[in-house]
């Protein structure tokens, strides 16, 4: 609301002579006006339109939402990684990841943002059973002798 506010005091600055050069771009904004209203009403306002990012980045952007793996050692904790420091500027970049507590949380966010996003589930491990009481049980037969060398 206070964007479109200032947008018409914006538009009311201009003179008659430049108005009508801008004038589709004023009739696109309102027409966009109407559909966040209407979205406003609904409950939800999609994020792609307020994020103000580039309309590129919100249709070329391809999402992977995928649960990250324990560690090899979990009793470390290390930061995250994925990130370095921006030789342009010095900055700390990152590889755009974000953290989400559930898998629908990541998908509604994605959704929201107008993103294309796929899942990666994760591979689940099996684990063996391992019976080591077979090696000691008592055998009337002659026992085995395995020799190493």
């Amino acid at each position: 609301m206070i964007k479109m506010l200032s947008l018409r005091n914006v538009y009311r600055g201009i003179p008659a002579t430049s108005r009508k050069l801008h004038s589709s771009a004023f009739v696109t904004q309102r027409k966009q006006s109407d559909v966040i209203k209407q979205q406003e009403e609904e409950g939800e306002l999609p994020k792609e339109i307020v994020s103000g990012a580039p309309q590129s980045l919100v249709t070329e952007r391809v999402v992977r939402i995928y649960k990250e793996s324990k560690p090899a050692s979990q009793s470390g904790l290390w930061g995250k990684g994925h990130r370095w420091e921006n030789d342009l500027i010095g900055y700390q970049s990152s590889s755009d990841y974000m953290l989400f507590d559930t898998k629908e949380a990541a998908i509604k966010f994605a959704e929201g943002q107008g993103w294309t996003f796929y899942v990666q589930e994760p591979n689940e491990r099996r684990f063996k059973k391992k019976d080591y009481s077979k090696n000691f049980l008592h055998s009337p037969t002659k026992l085995k002798h395995i020799r190493t060398k």
